[in-house]
């Protein structure tokens, strides 16, 4: 049984736009590759961090909706975690 999620990834805003593609399709072929559906990946742009993080005060926000199974987020958790491009992520189960 899958469930919705999203994933809301903030990449550093020092890359250059094929770098945060590449990064991003990487992510994307993560989640396919568990037999996760990409349904959507809006990107919301450079905005100002509440704090600095990694000496930056901005990041590049991108929101990834997808379908896949229970395990997929601490799977990717554990692939994400060690991508040095990303500032932050967050993996959250949309609402029943």
């Amino acid at each position: 049984m899958t469930s919705e999620y999203e994933l809301m990834v903030v990449l550093r805003v020092d890359l250059s736009e094929s770098n945060r593609e590449t990064t991003l399709d990487e992510i994307k072929k993560l989640i396919e590759g568990k037999k996760g559906k990409i349904v959507s990946a809006e990107p919301w742009g450079a905005r100002d961090l509440a704090y600095k993080i990694k000496n930056q005060e901005k990041g590049f926000y991108t929101l990834v909706n997808f379908n896949a199974e229970s395990q997929i987020p601490n799977f990717l958790n554990s692939k994400l975690k060690l991508m040095e491009e990303l500032l932050r992520y967050l993996v959250v189960r949309k609402g029943d």
